[in-house]
């Protein structure tokens, strides 16, 4: 049984960064929303099992957006210097605390639609 909860939980989790990621690219403000619901209402269990879900499915997201800007801003003319670690940490930072939050809110939401 706790085999079968693991893969709901990676399911849940993976499934609401890919929404997260790709509706975040279209939508920003609704794509983690969206995401964290997503992780949310695919995982079973208690209420804080889930939100983690959304918490986590958050992270996993923020990472691929992370990179994404982080490269985009990189190579865009003029601003090579911008390349160091620092700023790669700050805009993983930034995009990592806005998904964290905003996939747990979507998470707290899916609690309410799914009852």
């Amino acid at each position: 049984m706790v085999e079968e909860s693991q893969k709901n939980l990676a399911m849940g989790v993976v499934a609401g960064a890919i929404v997260m990621a790709v509706i975040d690219l279209l939508v920003p403000f609704a794509g983690p929303i969206l995401g964290g619901f997503t992780a949310g209402y695919l995982v079973k269990g208690d209420p804080a099992r889930r939100g983690g879900a959304g918490m986590l499915a958050g992270l996993l997201a923020a990472i691929i957006v992370a990179t994404a800007v982080y490269t985009r801003v990189t190579h865009t003319a003029g601003t090579a210097y911008l390349a160091g670690w620092g700023t790669g940490l700050l805009i993983y930072l930034l995009v990592g605390l806005y998904f964290l939050c905003l996939g747990f809110i979507g998470a707290v939401i899916s609690l309410v639609v799914k009852k």
